[in-house]
């Protein structure tokens, strides 16, 4: 608590300076601003807000010092834990606000996004530790007590204490903003500095968790630094290729002339758009409520809420509509030519994920609602269609994505429901403040992420199902071969080779599976087989008794083997008796040729002390199946091409399967067996599709069934993007 507190005091008299000093700089830049005047009236409105700054002044220093002190308190009290996004936005509550306000939140969010953007750095490490000094409770951009969120909403009731008309409050606004993003670094970077000099964290390092929220997630296997290298120079080419595509795609529609109606044919409506941005251009606050009416009408939300696609050409001509009623032909009445170029871009942009063949028509619905809110944000923030890492679009991206990989039909209650949710947020919930999208990048990035684990944990059981029962048939070949190689040429009673054959052989499989071929249960399992292929072909006249002991000691031994693989009950009793009876009859016959043959093969010795420990082991399997074996099979010069191909394909690889109907079904490679030569593949949910042998999958690729492919790993902007260019370079006027 006491190091806190050094930071309150810290970032309280810095931020007290900072006040007086942008005071004393507005005074002589509205001083500046009145002599320089255009009309009288600008000019009084200057005096006017000198006198206000005189008169007000102390109460303005007073209200930032003590909301700044209120978020503090509520920051150690912990009462500004975030709450989840359902909690955050109280749909109920949610109306148009006014323009004042709405300009007001405008100006303010500004400030706070620039600010958090250029020290994101600083303020990333700020948090992680305050985290620590609050016992790991987390701290977020915008709870962050010394952050730009709480400065700004400290500025905002400051500069509300001046009782200054609208157009006054964003002069001030733009004021103090300039001082503010500038040297929010210096606090920033102050108490970092402070909680270093205590040990908190000192060997901290930067996490870009917007980038890692666009990044594929890496397989384990894959040596990460050559990974993180990859996927570095992908993205950086990604950035490039995109800031490209954007810059070509406006000098494109800057070259089209004048604009009379949008792309997709829909027309301005008598609103002009050759403004240059003076005062006859609409504002973004003019943008804001005509579109915020728009989102939020009830025919709007409850078409996103019956999963209805909403056609773009609808969004522009309500657009169009509205802002011919907020119109102030004084002022406010022409649209500037980037933005109108801006309106056919987000049209363009939306139109391409109704026709994206990644989507499913589910995904699609949902996401085209987002045309209304994501044309308010571009117009309001032009970021959003430049910058990469944009919050907006890193979250489109995500749902973009997600959504063309895991939904597969309209009955999906994972993906769809929370698509849904983040849709209808953004539809009720964002007015002007574009932190709306933080929280929700940040909400679908674990969603995202426990979907990316589930896959991960599915397909790693998969595959080592999969190894198990290789292992399995692995080992039941070659006990089988064990036995027949033992059994082989030797007068065994048919029920005695049941035994064997089936229980006894599982017996084995179980003990070289889970022992191995150089354990002692292995080794003890084959001299039970040795045993009783003996007690079977060979007797000792002399001395029944003894024979009679070392047969009941391998019924003995047979029956605790058969119980240790659970054998059924009543089958093992059946059994043992059919072993039995073999024994009685061959007891009966006293074949007495039998110890001459046996002394005449050199075991004489073998048969005086018979006890299963030392009996000898039968011939072993020569060629036991543990070496990869290529079926002997026809194959013409193509599918041997083929074949070579598929020995160097790497774990990780995506097919192509055409299946019957033409169903095309995309699975990636999980595992193949060396043995077996079998390939396992499993789909983008890690849930295991088919096991193909080599030569079938080299046959399949022949004739055209199969195929290798390369995934598209490009988001969806890009994609996006890459089609608006595509459809500008042709040069059409026709809708897209």
């Amino acid at each position: 608590m006491e190091l806190l507190d050094r930071c309150r005091d810290y970032a309280d008299k810095f931020f007290r300076e900072l006040m007086l000093a942008a005071e004393k700089t507005l005074d002589a830049e509205l001083f500046e601003s009145a002599k320089s005047s255009d009309s009288n009236e600008d000019q009084q409105r200057f005096y006017e807000t000198i006198q206000g700054l005189k008169q007000h002044g102390p109460a303005m220093h007073t209200a930032f010092q003590k909301t700044m002190a209120d978020n503090y308190q509520r920051f150690i009290s912990g009462e500004d834990i975030e709450r989840g996004i359902d909690e955050q936005i109280d749909m109920a509550a949610l109306s148009l606000v006014q323009r004042d306000q709405l300009e007001d939140d405008l100006a303010i969010s500004v400030i706070v996004s620039k600010s958090n953007s250029r020290n994101s750095e600083c303020l990333w490490k700020l948090n992680k530790r305050l985290a620590v000094l609050r016992r790991g409770k987390s701290v977020s951009d915008e709870t962050n007590p010394f952050g730009p969120a709480r400065a700004c909403e400290a500025l905002q009731q400051a500069i509300g204490q001046l009782q200054v008309d609208g157009k006054t409050r964003i002069y001030l606004y733009k004021h103090f903003g300039k001082l503010y993003v500038v040297n929010f670094n210096k606090v920033l970077q102050g108490l970092n500095d402070l909680l270093v000099a205590k040990s908190i964290l000192p060997n901290l390092r930067f996490s870009l968790a917007k980038a890692e929220a666009e990044a594929s997630a890496v397989d384990s296997t894959v040596d990460e630094t050559v990974d993180r290298e990859r996927l570095a120079a992908e993205q950086q080419a990604s950035i490039a290729h995109q800031q490209h595509l954007y810059q070509s795609i406006r000098d494109m529609q800057l070259s089209q002339g004048p604009k009379s109606h949008t792309i997709s044919g829909v027309s301005f409506d008598g609103i002009a758009t050759d403004s240059s941005g003076g005062t006859d251009a609409f504002a973004p606050v003019d943008y804001a409520l005509a579109l915020s009416a728009i989102q939020q009408s009830q025919e709007f939300l409850s078409a996103a809420a019956l999963g209805q696609p909403l056609k773009t050409e609808l969004v522009e001509k309500r657009l169009f509509k509205q802002l011919n009623q907020v119109a102030d032909k004084k002022h406010h009445h022409k649209m500037t030519r980037d933005d109108a170029d801006t309106v056919d871009l987000v049209g363009m942009i939306f139109r391409y994920m109704l026709d994206d063949d990644n989507l499913h028509d589910a995904v699609k619905s949902l996401l085209s609602h987002l045309h209304t809110p994501y044309l308010k944000l571009a117009l309001m923030d032009k970021s959003f269609l430049e910058e990469y890492q944009h919050s907006a679009r890193l979250l489109l991206n995500g749902m973009a994505e997600v959504g063309g990989r895991w939904v597969r039909d309209d009955g999906d209650r994972i993906v769809i429901p929370k698509i849904k949710t983040i849709v209808e947020t953004v539809l009720k919930g964002f007015v002007d403040d574009v932190t709306i999208f933080d929280r929700l990048l940040e909400d679908f990035t674990r969603f995202k992420q426990n979907l990316e684990k589930r896959a991960s944990m599915v397909e790693k059981r998969n595959t080592e199902s999969q190894q198990g029962m290789e292992r399995l048939e692995v080992s039941k070949q070659q006990a089988a071969d064990e036995l027949e190689s033992r059994m082989d040429s030797k007068a065994l009673a048919d029920k005695v080779r049941d035994v064997l054959r089936k229980p006894w052989s599982d017996f084995l499989s179980y003990s070289l599976l889970r022992h191995g071929d150089d354990s002692l249960s292995w080794k003890s399992a084959l001299k039970v087989v040795d045993a009783v292929v003996w007690s079977m072909t060979v007797l000792d006249g002399r001395d029944e008794d003894k024979n009679r002991h070392h047969q009941q000691e391998i019924e003995q031994t047979v029956k605790q083997g058969l119980e240790t693989i659970a054998y059924d009950v009543e089958g093992s009793k059946s059994l043992l008796n059919s072993l039995k009876e073999a024994h009685k009859l061959v007891h009966q016959q006293k074949v007495l040729d039998a110890v001459s043959q046996l002394n005449l093969s050199g075991e004489a010795d073998a048969v005086a002390e018979p006890a299963i420990a030392s009996l000898p082991a039968g011939k072993p399997n020569a060629s036991p199946v543990k070496k990869p074996v290529e079926l002997k099979t026809f194959l013409t010069a193509e599918e041997e091409k083929a074949l070579g191909r598929l020995k160097a394909v790497d774990f990780g690889t995506w097919f192509e399967f055409t299946r019957p109907e033409n169903l095309v079904e995309k699975l990636k490679l999980a595992w193949f067996s060396q043995v077996s030569l079998r390939y396992m593949f499993v789909d983008h949910a890690g849930v295991k599709q088919a096991v193909e042998t080599r030569v079938e999958l080299a046959k399949g690729m022949s004739a055209g069934l199969v195929s290798i492919v390369e995934l598209d790993n490009k988001s969806f902007m890009e994609r996006a993007l890459e089609a608006v260019f595509s459809r500008l370079k042709i040069g059409t006027g026709s809708a897209a």
